[in-house]
This record gives C-alpha cells, structure tokens and sequence, in this order.
C-alpha cells in the first residue's frame, strides 16, 4: 500500500514538473519574439523611413548661420589678397530652384529602398514561420511515431510471451521465438530512432523560441487542415516579389538622377549679417557699416564631360533591365514553389485518406492473424507480417500528416503576402 502511495506520489510530482502542451501560435510568437534576424530588418526598415524623410528635406531651403574669422597684421601677406584679414557672421539660406528631377528621383529611390527593406522583413518573417512550422512537425510526428512503436511493441513483447510459455512447454516453436525476437530488436532499434529525431526537433524549437536547448517541451498538435487550404484565395505577390519590384523602382529613378546631371540646375541665395574687411583695426563704426545682407542666383548647366554622364545613364538602364528581368524570375520562382508545395498537399492528403481507412484494417488483421496462430490456423511468419503492416500503417500516416504540415507551411509561405 505504502509502495502504491509513493508511486502515485511521484507520478504526480512528475506530471506537475513537466511543461504544459504549447500550441502552433504559441511557439510561432514565442518564436517572434527570440528571433535575432527579425529586430535586424526592422532596423533596416526604420532606417529606410529617415531615408526618405532625408530625401524629402532635400527639396526645400537650409537655413544656417555661418561665419569665419582671418587674421592678417602688417607685414605679413600682401594686404590687398588678405584685406587685412577678413570676418564674417551671416544668416544664410539657400533653396534649390530646378535640379532635372534629381532630387525627386533620390525620394523615388529612397521610398523603393524602404518598400525593399520591409519586403525584407517579411521574407525574414514567413522563412522563420515555414521553419517553426517544420520543426513543430517534425515533432510531432517523431512524437507520434513513437508512441505507435511503443504500443506495437508491447503488443508483440506480449506474444513473445506466449511463445515463450509456448516453448517452455515442449512445443517446437524455436524458429517463431527467434524470428519475433529480431523483429522485436529492430522495432526497438527504430524507437530509439525516432526518440533521437524527437529530441533534435525540440531542441531547434527551443533555440528558435530562445530556451536552453535541453529544456523540457510539450506541444499540442493543431487541428488537421484541408490541403488546398492555404491558397485557396487568390495567390498574393510572394515578398520576394515585391522586393524585387521595389529595387526595379529604385534602378529607374537611377536612371533619372543620372539624366538630370545634363539638365540645367538653378538655386537661389539669400543672406544677412556681418561682413568686413581688416581685422586688425576695430571702431564701433564698423558694426553698422559692414552689416548688409545680398541676394543671389546660381545657375548650371553641363554641356560636355567627355561621355561620363551618359556612361551613367547607359550603366543605370542596365541595372534598370536587369532589375525588370529579376521581376521575372522572382515571379516564375514563386509560382513554381507555390504549385509544386499545392502538388504535394493535394496528393498526401489523397494519401491520408488511404491510410486512415487502412490503420484500423490493419490492426484488426494482426489481431486476427494473432489469434489464428493460437488456434494452429497461421504461421509465425504470418503474424509478424501483420505487425509490420499495423505498425507501418500508422507510421506511414504519422509521416503523412508531417509531410502535409509541412507542405501547407510552404504553400502559405508562398501563397500569401
């Protein structure tokens, strides 16, 4: 009695120990939130947004003040290059006029680098989905694997009982024993197989949701989805995609900064303050004679550089063309992966469907092939091949259901934006 109250005593320290069960969502934020690559590309995206506000300023006046001070006494440099030394504190501002479209093709350029960066950060985003949703599937099948090889095992450790009784009783049975103790060591073997596929998925998942490797892990499967599931929306352009659109923005406004240097360029200038001459002689007077302020207009205009600028216009079409062309492939690529992850679903839940009518079936044929043998109706050989197919059949299905998990992942990966 007391051996019973100890047993059941540490059995429930041990169930209170262990970890509750984790959902897909669960692991997914947790995930998220541990991941170092995500807060990487939101800098990047934060850092894309002051870009463009950069480029936007550019547009408008800059107001500073400036100023400088030279002191040249006699006999020194010649007078008449130093006057003398020279001070200055001016209230300055400067606005640009017409610039060729260079400073609208730089905000063009800056708002595709952002639209690229957050592309980015989506592409980190669902890479780091399709790969928590992986491992989870892995584990779960692993986990399902061997609680299928367990059961199967103690049904067969059972029979290797009575054919031991069996034996023992002077029946010549020697040949049976023999063949279930193989089959039994080899579906052991395959166990421990799947315990270590097991312990290797949950210690990703725990480095992805930023846990010691070793720490303890449960999780719940989610509820089975149709294949086709994922897509069954309108596919969405894939982030690689858009980033590849966004890059193919910014090489055209390339090419339009690269065209505006052969375009006149025209600012205006204003300034007001302190202006004057000689240094080393000071009066009250000079306040108010070297205050003024001017007004003033800058004008250029390239005519002839030898071909440099339109070098720059011809090697910023290129990377223009080469951009349109990297939309295209980006397309054909995530249309491929997006049919071929569909592809997959669609024919493993057709396999599904097999197997889940066949694991009863083929259970009911082992228990029958079990008992005929009893009876003198069967061969050893004939039971143990009805526990390969038993044992198989729900392995088969485990392995199934992980290669859907994963699918689906894959096809939401590339089926949504």
């Amino acid at each position: 009695m007391i051996l019973l109250l100890c047993h059941g005593l540490f059995s429930w320290v041990l169930a209170a120990a262990a970890p509750p069960p984790m959902t897909l969502e669960e692991v997914l934020r947790r995930a998220r939130d541990a991941n170092w690559k995500l807060p990487q590309a939101t800098l990047e995206t934060e850092a894309s947004d002051r870009k463009v506000r950069e480029a936007r300023a550019e547009r408008w006046m800059k107001v500073a003040i400036d100023g400088d001070f030279l002191y040249a006494p006699p006999g020194g440099y010649d007078p008449v290059v130093t006057n003398a030394g020279e001070a200055r504190l001016q209230l300055t501002a400067k606005q640009p006029i017409l610039d060729g479209g260079a400073r609208k093709a730089a905000i063009d350029r800056a708002r595709s680098d952002r639209d690229a960066a957050r592309a980015r950060l989506r592409v980190a985003e669902k890479d780091l989905e399709v790969e928590v949703r992986s491992r989870f599937a892995e584990w779960l099948e692993a986990d399902t694997e061997i609680t299928v090889r367990r059961n199967g095992l103690e049904r067969l450790r059972r029979y290797r009982t009575s054919l031991e009784s069996r034996k023992a009783s002077g029946q010549g049975i020697a040949a049976d024993l023999l063949k279930t103790q193989v089959r039994l060591a080899s579906d052991e073997a395959d166990a421990i197989d799947a315990e270590g596929r097991r312990a290797e998925a949950a210690a990703e998942l725990d480095a992805m949701m930023g846990l010691p490797p070793d720490a303890p892990l449960a999780l719940l499967a989610p509820p089975a989805e149709p294949p086709g599931a994922a897509g069954t929306s309108a596919p969405a352009a894939a982030p690689e995609v858009v980033e590849a659109e966004a890059l193919e923005r910014g090489a055209e406004a390339d090419v339009r900064a690269a065209r505006a240097e052969k375009r006149p360029h025209l600012s205006a200038s204003a300034d007001a303050g302190w202006w004057g001459a000689d240094t080393t002689r000071w009066a009250v007077d000079r306040w108010r004679r070297d205050a003024g302020f001017s007004l003033g207009i800058q004008v250029s205009w390239l005519l002839w550089d030898f071909g440099a600028s339109d070098a720059r216009v011809a090697r910023a079409d290129l990377d223009a063309r080469r951009a349109r062309l990297e939309i295209a492939a980006r397309e054909r690529e995530a249309g491929l992966q997006r049919a071929r992850a569909a592809a997959t679903a669609q024919a493993l839940g057709r396999q599904i469907d097999v197997l889940t009518r066949a694991e009863p079936s083929a259970r009911d044929a082992y228990l029958d092939a079990e008992s005929r043998y009893r009876g003198g109706a069967a061969t050893s050989l004939e039971v143990i091949d009805a526990y390969a197919a038993s044992v198989d059949a729900s392995v088969k299905l485990a392995q199934a259901l992980s290669r859907l998990r994963i699918a689906q992942a894959l096809e939401r990966r590339w089926a949504m934006p």
